[in-house]
């Protein structure tokens, strides 16, 4: 197994460098420790059925299961010519239709019409240890579901991981939790290094946002939940947390996915700290299939894991990553390590995972503090001597600010790169833009850094001309799907201007991100707006803020960047491909159409209806959906 690995090097007492080092021996792995990760005999069919999944299935196939009895397959859809998601998910539910018609129809007492359907019956008998009723069949009819194959995936991340697997050995180790937690990210993310979900879950241990910022640094220049090192230590404590509040590891570990609220809640109703029982008898709309079946999936990763080598034969994993690690005294122009030091900017986005892409296309600086990971061999002894070469006025002592326009009707990039004595193709690639010819009024683009306008001042959200309810685009020729939404809202919704001191909360903030951006503590805003410490913000909810420690453009950057690089990041593995009417219906919310029914982020839903109060969902009146499909299929 690998493992990441940093010199030591001798170091002058202005910068702090930080190395550890594992050794290079590659250590085997140790039995399972079957006390702390007990497999009961109700999860022996559900670890089998992920084992397959790992093992035997790829992603250009899937299995056709019963959701609740994984023993029960139906059949393997292989897929040859159905190239596109959709035309991959019209194969699915037309053979769901099948299944669910015979189905029904045994459940009429009819025989089996084939030997597929007489191993279906043989296999319910199994799972339910008598032979199927009627009901059962029924039942069996709604819970018809599909599973994507992994081998392929699991066997990449199998390789990746070899890279850090020791290093994160370790940090388990010294957190005191169990080293063998260190396969969790291949159940979360295949071990993917850029694994980003449509939830905005990122990483290899897949943080959502609000619990990373728990432990980890994240912001438009850093996300530390995608540093493998930095995030496993982040994962090390929430598992620890989730342990001490539980009492046991198969808890802890479904409560990383479900959360910790939720098992307690789960653990309070039934009586018991047995998994196996809360998974067949907890009743709640969150518990889904992905709860119910997260520690079954991490012990079936568990056994293939240690022993890789008897399911995948010979593998050559990734060497451990040799590096050498600077705390910077400065802030830093990545352009300056090439220009100075010679180191590329593609050799620091290589080894510094947690860096964001404005830091390379936006004129961001590398933070101060932050501790860069370099090639081994780059720093010389005295780290001193080698920053040295840096010369004084490019060591910044602050970030750069943002400079951004807001687009109006009539305007063209054209115009703008005119404006801002910029070209057409730095607009395109500062802002990720998919087309040159494709821009929206109410749309807000990020500007160079370091020029003037010879307008008025670029940022500026208060006075910002509203969008038109019905924007078009400014369109000169056909253009790709986009990758991100042809939304009537964009980035200068109603939501996101600064009436006086009043502001109405946005999709995903919270009270803890305003009196972040506003320097203040939580509990003064609180105060100010007369809310109890029980009560959490509600996105319509108008809030009164006070600017006693921020300028009012400052808050409104810091705001603007916080849903800019969500949606930045979403774009970045997802597209909208189109959109479709979605009529409501008795008892649908915006968290159950975009959790449950489309998985969609709420914030993307809300852009595509800025005209539609989302907090009072009417029955009989329709949404727009935007489609999203992963980039890449």
């Amino acid at each position: 197994m690998g493992g990441y690995l940093s010199r030591r090097a001798r170091v002058a007492p202005l910068v702090a460098v930080l190395f550890f080092s594992l050794g290079l021996a590659v250590p085997k792995a140790s039995a399972p420790d079957v006390e702390d990760f007990p497999q009961p005999e109700a999860m022996r069919t559900a670890v089998a059925f992920w084992m397959r999944i790992y093992l035997e299935v790829t992603t250009k196939s899937g299995l056709l299961h019963h959701s609740r009895h994984l023993g029960v397959v139906y059949e393997t859809i292989h897929f040859q010519n159905e190239k596109s998601p959709r035309a991959r998910q019209r194969r699915v539910d037309q053979r769901k239709r099948f299944w669910r018609s015979a189905l029904r129809r045994l459940a009429t007492g009819k025989p089996p019409r084939s030997e597929a359907e007489e191993t279906v019956v043989r296999l319910l008998e199994l799972e339910l240890g008598h032979p199927p009723k009627r009901s059962d069949y029924h039942v069996a009819a709604r819970r018809v579901r599909f599973q994507l194959g992994q081998r392929d995936k699991f066997y990449e991340g199998l390789l990746r991981s070899g890279a850090y697997e020791n290093a994160m050995r370790a940090i388990l180790r010294e957190e005191g939790v169990p080293e063998d937690l260190a396969y969790l990210p291949h159940v979360e993310s295949s071990f993917n290094l850029k694994a980003y979900s449509k939830d905005g879950a990122a990483g290899v241990w897949q943080f959502i946002r609000s619990t990373g910022k728990r432990y980890l640094k994240i912001d438009y220049v850093m996300d530390q939940r995608l540093d493998p090192i930095l995030a496993t230590r982040a994962a090390a404590r929430l598992l620890s947390h989730n342990y001490k509040s539980l009492g046991n590891w198969p808890l802890a570990i479904t409560a990383y996915n479900h959360g910790v609220a939720g098992m307690r809640r789960a653990k309070r109703r039934l009586g018991t700290d047995d998994l196996a029982i809360l998974i067949k008898k907890y009743r709640s709309r969150s518990f889904g299939f992905a709860s119910r079946n997260f520690y079954a999936q991490f012990l079936a990763a568990r056994k293939i894991l240690h022993a890789h080598e008897t399911y995948f034969g010979p593998v050559k994993r990734d060497d451990p990553e040799v590096v050498d690690e600077i705390r910077l005294p400065f802030f830093l122009d990545v352009k300056d390590l090439q220009t100075y030091l010679g180191v590329s900017p593609e050799v620091v986005r290589h080894y510094n995972h947690a860096l964001r892409p404005p830091i390379y296309r936006s004129g961001k600086l590398i933070p101060k503090s932050y501790v860069l990971r370099l090639p081994a061999g780059t720093v010389v002894p005295n780290a001193e001597a080698w920053l040295a070469a840096i010369p004084e006025e490019f060591r910044h002592d602050a970030q750069h600010r943002s400079r951004y326009h807001q687009v109006r009707r009539g305007d063209t990039l054209g115009r703008i790169a005119g404006r801002y004595r910029t070209s057409v193709s730095t607009l395109v690639v500062l802002n990720n833009l998919p087309s040159r010819h494709r821009i929206f009024p109410g749309q807000v683009l990020q500007l160079p850094e370091g020029r003037r306008s010879r307008g008025k001042r670029s940022f500026n959200l208060v006075k910002s001309a509203k969008a038109s309810p019905k924007p078009k685009a400014i369109p000169r020729e056909e253009v790709e799907p986009l990758y991100g939404p042809p939304a009537p809202a964009s980035y200068d919704s109603p939501w996101r201007r600064l009436q006086g001191d009043y502001v109405l909360v946005d999709a995903l903030e919270t009270l803890g991100h305003f009196a972040e951006w506003l320097q203040l503590p939580v509990s003064k805003l609180r105060r100010l707006n007369r809310l109890s410490s029980r009560r959490t913000l509600r996105m319509g909810t108008q809030l009164k803020l006070d600017f006693s420690r921020v300028e009012r453009d400052t808050f409104l950057q810091r705001r603007l960047e916080f849903h800019k690089g969500i949606e930045e990041d979403f774009f970045g593995s997802y597209q909208v491909t189109g959109t479709l009417d979605h009529k409501l219906r008795r008892g649908d919310s915006l968290w159950v159409l975009a959790h449950q029914t489309y998985s969609v982020p709420t914030w993307l839903i809300q852009r595509y209806n800025p005209d539609v109060d989302l907090t009072e969902l009417t029955p009989g009146s329709a949404l727009k959906i935007p489609v999203v499909e992963h980039i890449g299929g």
